[in-house]
């Protein structure tokens, strides 16, 4: 039976409705599921995002979850994340991780066998067809996107959510970075740094003294590669080859 973007939120607004309105956050007209509350920091909201490609026989459809702060007061407005960012580094993500991979574990193109995977000229492997289980820890975060298929599976999340929703937005509000959230930052600090420049050479010797800096070796490591994709654009410049486009920022 297919179980509609409407079927999910009626789902989560059972277990979610009781709970936030007791908290003084009230319902939000538009057409994502959301849910709003005034503080003195500002409107907080929460809202539940369906999957604009809709419900699949074999794939079922998929949702993720946004947090969102406005302020009139401070200059840049306010913030928004996504639930694979706001908990980057906890353990909570890679709870979410085993408990979307147990969905689409059972979900019939699993199942049937249908999982079609390419692969790039350059090796690198993806999903042309279907939704694949992520096999490693969640540490770092990620564009998560949570699988359902049937009435069940939008009650299990549902269920997920009333016990858990709580401690997220507690998060949220209060700007709680774990370690590699914090790691980051610095990381998007130096890429909108080398990004503003337009010295290929200064840009490289930014990436250098970030990726000497940075503790963190997953970001540190991300600097590197952008640092020889600006190496090999420099070098098919001076060789009149096609040089390879560095990335729009940096990886991942």
């Amino acid at each position: 039976m297919k179980v509609s973007c409407r079927d999910l939120y009626a789902a989560l607004r059972t277990e979610l409705a009781p709970l936030l309105e007791g908290l003084g956050f009230t319902r939000v007209k538009e057409p994502r599921l959301g849910w709003a509350r005034s503080t003195n920091a500002g409107r907080v909201a929460v809202f539940f995002q369906c999957d604009k490609w809709g419900w699949d026989e074999s794939w079922g459809a998929r949702f993720t979850v946004e947090f969102e702060r406005s302020d009139p007061q401070a200059q840049a407005g306010g913030r928004a994340d996504r639930i694979g960012y706001l908990l980057e580094g906890f353990p909570a993500l890679d709870e979410l991780r085993r408990c979307n991979n147990a969905v689409i574990e059972r979900l019939p193109g699993t199942t049937g066998g249908k999982l079609v995977v390419a692969r790039l000229p350059d090796g690198t492997d993806f999903v042309a067809v279907g939704v694949q289980a992520d096999p490693e820890p969640a540490i770092y975060g990620r564009d998560l996107w949570l699988s359902y298929h049937s009435v069940e599976d939008a009650r299990q999340w549902a269920g997920y959510f009333k016990r858990n929703l709580v401690h997220f937005i507690t998060l949220f509000e209060g700007g709680v970075l774990s370690e590699q959230r914090q790691a980051r930052a610095r990381f998007d600090a130096c890429a909108s740094r080398v990004q503003a420049c337009r010295d290929v050479e200064e840009r490289a010797r930014m990436l250098e003294a970030y990726a000497r800096a940075e503790t963190d070796p997953h970001f540190a490591s991300g600097a590197l590669q952008w640092l020889g994709y600006l190496r090999e654009q420099a070098g098919g410049a001076r060789s009149g080859g096609s040089p390879q486009p560095g990335p729009d920022r940096l990886p991942p």
